[in-house]
């Protein structure tokens, strides 16, 4: 259970059918969801995706009731391929035409949409609101950094590798205890999962100091990140990655493969920025770059900076300012 109210604050409704449903998907159908829009009456609605029949009915409603119907979904074109690639090129600009605008998130998802025929002058990008216990870490993270490191029994003058993330093979922490290897850093991991067991053994192994601390709820992340020196991202098949803007907002530099959806030249972890990047698996050049950043405290810090003023935009007023804009987008244009 995160440790944090959803729903505090938002004038909100569960529909009927929501008891009955035991996991997500396509199938997620909530019939009710028609007139619960209807009495609410909304101008516009932000429908998160189109991967449920829930979401297509609430795309039908907004069609007849002349209600601004608003994308926000994080999938990249990179992620992409063969028969689905295929399936998706035919139906998707279809069913993309029907939304008025995007919001959205970074190089990659717009890429994905403009590769999907939907109009690069209707999306509009839309900074990630976080949570206040980021934000005060930017702001006291030299306090919160020794406290952390002190409950952790981790020196001041130790070299920080952060990860957080589930511990499945597709976050490939592994190569990030691989890379870790002979480095002399300490690694803290925030996470847990079905690989938990293989990847301690794999530190222990190879004599990585690494810190497995299982789950940690929203509340105590904050405090991680400003323990650490450097954020790291291994993994593969990441449609987006909201850690990176986590890590971006308390001042950290980002280690992240390529194939992140977070990464761009306009996205929260740019390149040469405040992030540097690495094909997904190649172990060697992880250890590099993680080497160089231990190395060189001039670039760990020009990254941190950066970092810094990226994620700036992350606030919420700019969310609040996309949002807006693109509900009157389509009047507009």
């Amino acid at each position: 259970a995160w440790a944090t109210d959803l729903i505090a604050g938002y004038s909100h409704e569960f529909l009927p059918e929501a008891a009955s449903f035991e996991r997500t998907g396509f199938h997620l159908d909530n019939p009710s969801v028609g007139k619960a829009l209807s009495r609410f009456g909304p101008q516009a609605v932000i429908l998160h995706g189109y991967g449920s029949k829930t979401l297509l009915r609430a795309l039908v409603w907004c069609k007849l009731n002349r209600a601004r119907a608003l994308l926000m979904a994080d999938s990249s074109a990179h992620l992409a391929g063969g028969w689905k690639r295929s399936v998706k090129s035919l139906v998707m600009p279809l069913l993309l035409r029907r939304y008025d605008a995007a919001l959205t998130m970074g190089d990659r998802s717009e890429a994905h949409l403009a590769s999907l025929g939907f109009p690069r002058a209707r999306m509009v990008r839309t900074p990630t609101m976080m949570d206040e216990g980021f934000w005060r870490a930017r702001r006291e993270r030299p306090t919160l950094r020794a406290e952390t490191r002190a409950a952790l029994g981790i020196g001041e003058g130790a070299f920080v590798i952060l990860a957080a993330a589930k511990l499945s093979p597709r976050k490939r922490i592994g190569d990030l205890v691989a890379a870790a290897a002979g480095l002399g850093a300490t690694l803290v991991i925030a996470g847990d999962g079905e690989e938990r067991e293989r990847l301690q053994a794999q530190a222990a192994q190879r004599g990585v100091d690494a810190r497995f601390l299982g789950f940690v709820n929203i509340d105590r992340l904050p405090s991680l990140y400003a323990a650490a020196d450097v954020f790291a991202h291994p993994a593969e098949n990441e449609p987006y990655g909201m850690v990176a803007v986590e890590a971006a907002i308390v001042g950290l530099p980002l280690v992240f493969t390529a194939e992140t959806g977070a990464v761009g030249p306009t996205a929260i972890a740019r390149p040469g920025e405040n992030a540097l990047v690495y094909p997904c698996g190649d172990v060697a050049a992880l250890a590099g770059l993680l080497r160089r950043l231990r190395d060189e405290p001039d670039l760990r810090g020009r990254l941190a900076q950066a970092s810094l003023l990226l994620s700036q935009t992350h606030d919420g007023k700019q969310s609040v300012a996309s949002v807006l804009h693109a509900a009157d987008l389509k009047k507009a244009t």
